[in-house]
């Protein structure tokens, strides 16, 4: 009996021993999973152990960017340079008035020219005018032109070829990249009018596309007022026209672009009237935002109108980051006339999917340039964001509003001497550049100084 027992105790210590010899994780279990990652963190979640952040520091949160106020890709959030800082091209700002002599007032606009300079469109003389300037905004000539364009609004891009493409209410031309007129076209063809055109781009296709309005298409001119689509060759051939909308008077596009799948996207208003009047001409200020994307024939892919009972309309577009659109456009709830939308003008913002449904929506007021101002352009940030600037109903001032993931949001206005912002346009330094109804001209870096 006693060997038994003797036996029993025998085998117990051995299976303690046993037992105490088995692998237990961080945890203490048993055959367990758990590990300790580089932080000391112990669990058995292996997608959550820490990493090294661009400091090669584990667990750290460095903000990696360059760190270099004086480079193009400064990131002032950066807290660790990671090596990426560009100081290839000088950081400018810079305020001047390019008002020439005898100008006509009205509206200029300004692009950044693959030399780093400046393309200036305006009117002096009662004629489109055209002026080039250095990276510092200093001249370096002037052209006119006998388009008649004398009134209105006016845009102006440089072309693949080096030279510049002017477009204007009453027609457009060509130049090469002296500003030296290669050709010009006025009025639309199968309208006997004048296009009023609102923008231009040169399509990766080759073709520019120049929209605006509204204009009367002779073969339906019962329709009023319609927006227009002209497609041109580089040598000024008008390859196609296209009218569209004009059931309520006064349609009209006022920015294209080409969409992230090469197509095109257009912008402007579309009227609506409203139950008791529609379309009526005491009512022809009851406008939508309206969004078309077509076909580089015209054809219409989709067409999309925002907006509620009184007025809205698109006034820009740009791309998000391919990945849709945002729209830059105006709601004023007055119940009339757009003229009189005084104080209760609201900026709207819309993002917009790649079939143009709306993802989000911003409605902007009380900010700095809630005066009854209108927004008038926008564009992109080299980080992601966005910037737009306003045209002041009361003048005085520009406007600007820039934000975005990773953007540091900047609500601020400025007196350069103009009357309020025409355009905007990124430059080649992350930095922007903006033309006014004052005839100034404003450099400012990434951060809206100058």
């Amino acid at each position: 009996m006693k060997n038994k027992n003797y036996l029993w105790i025998l085998c117990s210590l051995l299976l303690i021993n046993c037992s105490t010899n088995e692998e237990k994780d961080c945890l203490g279990t048993v055959n367990g999973n758990a590990i300790e990652d580089n932080c000391g963190t112990c669990d058995d979640n292996y997608s959550n152990d820490c990493i090294k952040d661009c400091a090669e520091i584990w667990g750290g949160n460095s903000i990696c960017g360059c760190t270099d106020s004086t480079a193009i890709n400064y990131n002032i959030n950066a807290t660790f340079d990671d090596g990426s800082c560009d100081s290839s091209i000088i950081l400018t700002t810079f305020i001047k008035n390019v008002s020439p002599d005898n100008d006509c007032g009205y509206d200029i606009d300004i692009k950044q020219t693959d030399d780093g300079g400046f393309i200036i469109a305006g009117c002096k003389d009662m004629s489109a005018w055209l002026m080039k300037t250095n990276s510092h905004g200093d001249k370096e000539w002037e052209h006119t032109y006998s388009l008649g364009d004398y009134w209105g609004n006016r845009t102006v891009i440089q072309t693949s070829d080096g030279g510049y493409l002017f477009a204007g209410w009453e027609g457009v031309l060509k130049t090469d990249n002296n500003g030296i007129q290669e050709w010009q076209k006025k009025g639309v063809p199968g309208s006997g009018q004048n296009p009023y055109y609102e923008d231009v781009i040169e399509h990766s296709n080759g073709s520019y596309y120049l929209v605006g309005g509204p204009v009367l298409d002779k073969n339906n001119s019962d329709k009023g007022g319609q927006a227009i689509l002209v497609k041109m060759s580089p040598s000024g051939s008008v390859l196609k026209t296209k009218f569209h909308g004009g059931n309520c008077e006064d349609d009209l596009f006022r920015s294209i672009i080409e969409s992230n799948d090469n197509k095109l996207i257009m912008v402007g208003e579309k009227g609506h009237g409203n139950e008791s009047n529609p379309c009526s001409f005491n009512f022809r200020y009851y406008k939508d935002v309206w969004i078309v994307k077509t076909r580089l024939n015209g054809g219409i892919i989709w067409e999309k109108t925002y907006g509620g009972d009184y007025l809205e309309k698109a006034m820009d577009v740009i791309s998000n980051n391919q990945s849709g659109y945002i729209v830059l456009g105006q709601k004023c709830k007055h119940n009339y006339n757009i003229q009189n939308c005084g104080s209760i003008t609201e900026v709207m913002i819309l993002d917009i999917d790649e079939e143009g449904n709306k993802k989000d929506q911003m409605l902007l007021s009380g900010l700095y340039f809630y005066e009854g101002g209108t927004p008038m352009a926008i564009t992109n940030t080299h980080l992601g964001g966005f910037v737009f600037n306003t045209y002041p109903k009361n003048g005085g001032n520009v406007w600007l509003y820039k934000w975005g993931e990773d953007e540091e949001t900047i609500n601020i206005k400025f007196n350069p001497g103009g009357l309020g912002g025409e355009s905007i346009e990124k430059t080649n330094d992350n930095g922007f550049i903006i033309s006014t109804s004052g005839n100034t001209i404003i450099k400012t870096d990434q951060y809206l100084n100058y």
